[in-house]
């Protein structure tokens, strides 16, 4: 264990000294960690902070029907800033859902409608592949057969747009992964629908860190939100068990994104949490490079 260790604290002095990756992984930051919501100050603030990458929230939606995200001129601002700042956008979030009742008929669906085909049409304009589709509010599926089933309706309906655009609609919620995969099957499992995987969500459940991980599998995740389980800092004594995160990324093979989220504590416009939570980051990109060379040795 010793020597582990000490072979641990080389390879986070190595990781640190190559900045923004490791080896091959993806690290980034979801904006909301700034405070900020569809704000093209979050690519300059990713880049400070560290990160290869951002997460951007696609605002809200305005009386026009149209959101934040999907105004032309705000869409240039932040492919001129990712150029600027060598920040790649890694991913969307349209979490204004988290607020809609999409299973049920009604003016808060056709929001929903809105919400999701101008999120989706936004990602292609910002070329980036995935969309998340958040679930903690009305819409939360794991309890009632009822909700389910209408959530699987409204994303039968949203389906053509996600292909149209070539986008990846990345479902995360605080349910049971059993509960992910039912309504995937009722969906008749698309390709364009795959869970997003939040390690503050599935450790609050009481799930064991990386079971949804394996009965997903690599194609059946889209990407990884980092959240501390509890508290504010990500892998310092926040409750989440990086080692055997690391092993079962490596397990599955999982190459995409690590998209840090910060749990709480977030100050508008600060950006000194996320270079912090960081160092949580790049220890699980040593713990799977660690694990790599482990098993290359045996």
């Amino acid at each position: 264990m010793k020597g582990f260790d000490t072979g641990m604290k080389i390879l986070l002095v190595l990781v640190s000294a190559l900045g923004l990756a490791f080896g091959d992984a993806k690290i980034g930051v979801m904006e909301t960690a700034f405070g900020y919501r569809c704000e093209v100050e979050s690519v300059r603030l990713a880049k400070e902070s560290g990160y290869a990458g951002v997460q951007i929230h696609t605002g809200r939606l305005g009386k026009d029907g149209k959101m934040t995200i999907s105004d032309p001129e705000i869409q240039k601002q932040f492919i001129a800033a990712s150029k600027k700042h060598g920040v790649e956008i890694c991913s969307l979030c349209a979490g204004a859902m988290n607020r809609v009742n999409v299973w049920q008929d009604g003016e808060a669906r056709k929001n929903g409608l809105k919400i999701m085909t101008e999120s989706l049409a936004a990602c292609e304009a910002l070329s980036c592949e995935t969309l998340l589709f958040p679930f903690f509010g009305p819409s939360n599926f794991q309890d009632e057969d009822e909700i389910l089933e209408g959530v699987a309706k409204f994303i039968e309906e949203i389906l053509p747009a996600a292909r149209k655009h070539g986008v990846t609609i990345g479902l995360e919620s605080p349910v049971t992964y059993e509960r992910v995969q039912e309504l995937l099957k009722r969906l008749g499992n698309p390709k364009e629908v795959k869970m997003y995987y939040d390690t503050g969500n599935m450790g609050r459940k009481g799930e064991e860190i990386g079971k949804a991980l394996r009965a997903f599998g690599k194609e059946g995740i889209c990407e990884v939100h980092l959240k501390p389980k509890n508290g504010v800092h990500f892998g310092k004594d926040d409750g989440t068990d990086l080692e055997k995160l690391a092993a079962t990324l490596d397990e599955i093979g999982y190459e995409g994104w690590l998209v840090f989220e910060q749990g709480g504590g977030v100050k508008k416009g600060e950006a000194e949490l996320s270079k912090e939570n960081l160092i949580g980051v790049k220890k699980l990109v040593a713990m799977r490079e660690s694990v790599k060379s482990r098993s290359e040795a045996e």
